[in-house]
């Protein structure tokens, strides 16, 4: 099979942040020994393979019905299952038979402890979701490439953080992957648009799929979920959280779970942070790295905290602005900051003191229950409070 223009067989430079080996690195304590790049062309014909089964349900609702009224129909039709399931289409009972099947490996109190993490990390969790996964991605020209298709840039980063905080607040609260509550319907809707995103890309006459493979394929698909679980944690222990072994395999399994209803192979899927690193590793390691979209689509994330409205405060702008590029400069290091074109600042100060801070609350948590449960309810309420934020700019951006 034909490698994609993409791909670079032979150790690309890009995502250095992930695999720095001069100071103690998570990731990379956690490969395989015996990893090799060359494992990564088992992975390419993934360039072309996407979620055939989201795409025949997308194209009969969300293209045959426009956008809106199907996406209607859709949630209805979720939310009702499995009254009249006899009288859908061939492929619209097959994905709700696979969404609406628990899969044989599915443990709930993996799942509660992965939430009990991600909650429990407050704004530090949302910061590193922001300026890690989110800024870190761009480094990959190929995998944003659907963004800049689909009008990333000009509907702006406010718009983009905000979809991602309400997925992110849904997908991680307590039991919100329970079928029919709020995550379980945040992750099928979300790859119900994924599959819409790529029918409507792959009708444009610009995309190049012998440059990019298919608009969200499987294997960046993958790697995207890798950076909401695999990433997630080692940006978390730069910041001085540590998760215990519980939590870090519940988080592992909360992203499994989402990954499968998103649509990605389940034999993908990592359950352990070994087979989580050497995933990463195989694709971070054989992207192209940053190119101008790359580098416009870092810049508008940049610049996000100067585009709200529901502030005139320019203090307070500035100072969100030069703290994510705080955690930029000190989650991503040098490297990766300037092939984005970040700027260094000496806000890393002020994240290098919430990461003291952090590491005293997580000491803290691991001395009793009871202060555990604790910290938990005051992450989760930071990152409410953060979702409120953005709940205001979209009301202020629909009545000014």
């Amino acid at each position: 099979m034909d490698l994609p223009s993409r791909h670079i067989p032979k150790n690309s430079n890009a995502f250095s942040s992930y695999w720095n080996t001069e100071k103690p690195n998570y990731l990379a304590h956690h490969l395989s020994p015996q990893i090799k790049l060359e494992a990564a062309q088992q992975m390419v014909p993934y360039y072309y393979e996407a979620d055939a089964i989201g795409d025949a349900v997308a194209l009969e609702f969300l293209i045959k019905k426009g956008f809106q009224q199907g996406m209607k129909e859709l949630h209805q039709m979720l939310a009702t299952y499995p009254l009249n399931k006899e009288t859908y289409s061939s492929e619209t009972q097959l994905f709700l038979e696979q969404i609406f099947s628990l899969p044989q490996w599915l443990d709930t109190d993996l799942l509660q402890k992965g939430s009990n993490f991600c909650n429990r990390t407050g704004t530090s969790g949302l910061a590193t979701l922001r300026n890690y996964c989110l800024m870190g991605g761009y480094e990959s020209s190929a995998i944003n490439k659907p963004l800049i298709f689909t009008g990333a840039l000009k509907k702006g980063a406010v718009k983009r953080l905000s979809d991602t905080v309400v997925f992110w607040i849904n997908v991680t609260a307590q039991d919100g992957m329970k079928i029919k509550e709020k995550g379980f319907f945040s992750a099928v809707t979300t790859r119900l648009i994924h599959s819409y995103s790529r029918i409507m890309i792959e009708r444009q006459p610009d995309w190049k799929t012998q440059d990019w493979g298919r608009p969200l394929n499987t294997w960046d698909m993958l790697a995207t979920n890798l950076g909401f679980s695999i990433v997630f944690l080692d940006g978390l222990q730069k910041l001085g959280l540590k998760p215990t072994k519980e939590e870090i395999a519940g988080v592992l399994h909360l992203w499994k779970y989402i990954g499968y209803l998103i649509g990605i192979p389940e034999h993908l899927l990592a359950d352990t942070e070994t087979q989580a690193a050497d995933a990463l590793f195989l694709w971070s390691k054989t992207q192209k790295g940053a190119d101008e979209d790359s580098i416009s689509l870092a810049y508008s994330l940049y610049e996000e905290p100067q585009r709200v409205t529901f502030t005139k405060s320019q203090y307070l702008k500035n100072f969100v602005q030069y703290t994510n590029l705080g955690y930029n400069n000190f989650l991503l290091g040098k490297e990766s900051c300037k092939k984005l074109g970040l700027p260094y600042t000496k806000a890393i100060r002020w994240v290098k003191f919430i990461t003291m801070m952090n590491s005293l609350q997580q000491k803290a948590a691991s001395l009793h229950p009871t202060l555990y449960r604790y910290m938990i309810r005051k992450g989760n309420k930071e990152q409410l409070n953060v979702l409120k934020l953005y709940k205001k700019q979209e009301y202020h951006q629909k009545t000014v």
